[in-house]
């Protein structure tokens, strides 16, 4: 059990963490107000369903954020396709193209993929919201759990706003705590009417069911870790969950993997925190609204104009409504005039253009939403696609080792659990698995490794003409399986090895039963002619010895 030494000491932390997140958070509030405007605030006070777009007068950063974040998910986790698989680490020779360990290894992932794409678990909604964060702040958190209801997994997307995190030796984000709000019905159905605070539970008690409390939740690497123990204080990660206020613990366990999936888009040297596309694109995001507001006013004044009126000449109110009619002193010879400003709206629109593409270009979108067409070669095409490739990879990177990895091994971990996933067999006791990306942008990643396989054996061909052996270079059954795994071909459509040996074992037989056949009708062919050599012989009189 935790004691109240280390409660004080998990409250303090969470302190330190917040005042070291305390610089971000003025950056954090203008990303917000210009990128997302749906998000919750940061250092202001605005009441739920309140207007967040009152600063924005030009979209092209909000929805090129929006863009970004769909192009992410379509082409890393497309819940249209299978965009991982499973292989095992250190494979034996051979283990791999078993039927029992290739149809185990398509199974589970197929499990995998079927619970993402469940109704219930709502994965492609709070995903969507992860890189929209991403993308924008810079720094994303999605939360992996155990439903009370059900047996499988559950997802939400965590505002950067509620959690303070911490980094390993290694880089590697291990320590979160999460500052979050629930409602006091929603901490009793949670954790129980016994395990409530003393303020908690007077509110209880007076039916506040609505009121909402702050919570903290420390998730951090357990120490005392004794290996064997199932028991959830024993777990490599620890959990704590407080009323920080009152310093009382309402639940204490812990997690086999790590729940808190944290990723950045990139990141500074020194920093913990990470750093955006948007932030890169903030002054042109400002510097756009500035101008298309100015362009507004002067739009208005254009249509709308200013009017020069003799101070002595008009009788009466000035009327500029439709229709209206202004009287004036005919000996003076004044009249109600526009006043032109001088305005230039087209070098506006030109000067806001520029900034728009300069926007879009950051975030990538000039390289995402090409059009292949029939103007375009396949070279054109691959060169296009290698060139976003360079960009993005980074960042593909790090996604790939601080989000998609551990969230696959997390929901790996689940349902396994859960006795949701089919039974290991044997053979895959001690063994490790790994994941391989199959999504479309990993394919796309892959293709210049598969591009240099088919040159190199366009370039056999002539050779090969001149010099046999040539061709002999290439194991071809296995170059076609490598461009085949390459291209994210499933592995059930593959024949292995041991088919490929009894099938070639089955032709020798067959060509060896042939080979005896055509050996035996010679046989009965030349006995068939000795017979009627000796019938002809006979015939004619002539003995034959």
């Amino acid at each position: 059990m935790i004691t109240r030494e280390q409660v004080v000491h998990l409250c303090k932390r969470k302190g330190k963490l917040k005042a070291q997140r305390g610089t971000w958070e003025t950056h954090w509030q203008d990303l917000t107000n210009f990128v997302l405007p749906n998000s919750a605030d940061f250092n202001l006070q605005r009441s739920k369903g309140d207007k967040r777009s009152t600063l924005i007068y030009d979209s092209t950063g909000v929805h090129s954020n929006e863009m970004l974040a769909a192009g992410l998910h379509g082409m890393l986790t497309n819940p249209a396709s299978d965009w991982f698989s499973l292989r095992l680490k250190e494979p034996q020779q051979g283990m791999e193209d078993q039927a029992e360990v290739k149809d185990w290894l398509e199974d589970t992932a197929g499990a995998i993929l079927s619970e993402l794409s469940a109704p219930d678990v709502a994965f492609p909604s709070h995903i969507h919201e992860y890189y929209l964060s991403l993308c924008s702040i810079g720094t994303a958190c999605m939360f992996i759990g155990q439903p009370a209801q059900r047996e499988g997994i559950s997802f939400r997307a965590i505002h950067i706003d509620e959690i303070y995190i911490a980094e390993s030796a290694d880089g590697i984000i291990d320590t979160v705590f999460r500052q979050f709000k629930m409602t006091v019905r929603q901490i009793v159905q949670k954790f129980g009417e016994d395990s409530l605070s003393p303020r908690i539970k007077r509110m209880y008690e007076k039916k506040d069911y609505d009121k909402e409390v702050e919570l903290l939740h420390c998730v951090y690497p357990r120490e005392d870790v004794q290996k064997g123990k199932k028991a959830a204080t024993m777990l490599p990660v620890a959990s704590v969950y407080l009323d920080e206020k009152d310093q009382h613990v309402l639940a204490e366990g812990g997690f086999d993997e790590m729940p808190y999936m944290v990723s950045r888009w990139s990141k500074a040297i020194g920093e913990v925190f990470g750093r955006s596309p948007a932030m890169t694109a903030l002054p042109d995001i400002k510097m756009l609204q500035e101008m298309m507001k100015t362009t507004i006013k002067a739009g208005q004044k254009i249509v709308d104009p200013p009017l020069l009126v003799p101070d002595d000449g008009v009788l009466g109110p000035v009327r500029t409504i439709p229709g209206g009619l202004n009287y004036y002193r005919s000996s003076t010879g004044a009249r109600i005039e526009p006043l032109l400003t001088g305005g230039n709206i087209p070098i506006s629109f030109q000067m806001m253009e520029d900034l728009r593409n300069r926007i879009r270009m950051t975030f990538f979108l000039d390289q995402l939403q090409f059009q292949g067409g029939p103007q375009m070669t396949a070279t054109e095409v691959i060169e296009r696609t290698e060139r976003t490739l360079r960009l993005l990879g980074p960042t593909l990177g790090r996604l790939q080792s601080e989000f998609l990895g551990p969230m696959i091994e997390r929901i790996f971990g689940v349902l396994s659990r859960a006795g949701k996933l089919p039974l290991a067999p044997e053979i895959l006791s001690e063994q490790q698995l790994k994941i391989e990306y199959v999504s479309p942008l990993a394919r796309a990643q892959r293709q210049t490794e598969t591009q240099g396989i088919m040159r190199t054996l366009e370039f056999i061909g002539p050779i090969a003409g001149m010099d046999p052996q040539a061709a002999q270079i290439v194991k071809g059954a296995d170059t076609v399986r490598h461009i085949a795994e390459l291209n994210g071909v499933p592995p059930k459509l593959l024949k292995s090895d041991d088919d490929l040996m009894e099938e070639a074992k089955a032709q020798q037989q067959a060509m060896a039963a042939q080979q005896q056949m055509m050996q035996g009708a010679q046989v009965m062919d030349m006995m068939q002619k000795g017979a009627n050599v000796a019938k002809t012989a006979k015939e004619a009189g002539v003995e034959l010895e």
